[in-house]
């Protein structure tokens, strides 16, 4: 992830507000901050805690999206929340580059991924950063590894 440099230039001249964004390429992260300025509630999720009272969420909280007892849950570093569709229609809602799914039930935050352990026999066990544990279905590892060579490649 590059380093990202925010000031502000005052123009008495000016009515309306000019973003630029300058960098040596357009990239992932570049289109991501130009999505958030453009719509500042993009990358946030209404979610139901406990007490079924409704809470935004801002999806870089998300550790991961599961489905248990036909409930959709999403667990954060606070806690764990319900949200009330199928997980296909939260992957929608999700930034593609940060989220991947590693199951038929599961989607996880790769930037709360603390390791991948490929060394179990055809299996792969996911740590995350708030020491849960995972386990990715088989029928995912080659994609899953597909898309660790590519986001090496950006980083």
């Amino acid at each position: 992830m590059k380093k990202t440099n925010i000031r502000f230039e005052q123009d008495k001249n000016k009515k309306d507000i000019d973003v630029v964004f300058s960098a040596s390429e357009e990239d992932e992260q570049i289109r991501s901050l130009m999505d958030r300025v453009r719509d500042p509630l993009a990358g946030t999720l209404t979610v139901y805690d406990s007490a079924s009272s409704a809470v935004t969420i801002p999806e870089t909280d998300i550790v991961s999206i599961s489905t248990h007892n036909k409930k959709l849950n999403v667990t954060t570093e606070d806690g764990v929340y319900e949200l009330r569709m199928p997980l296909y229609e939260a992957m929608k809602l999700l930034h593609p580059g940060a989220f991947m799914q590693i199951s038929r039930y599961e989607v996880v935050n790769l930037d709360k991924v603390k390791r991948f352990d490929f060394s179990i026999a055809g299996q792969l066990q996911i740590e995350m950063k708030n020491g849960m544990k995972t386990w990715a279905s088989r029928r995912f590892i080659s994609d899953i590894k597909k898309r660790l060579k590519e986001r090496e490649n950006i980083r």
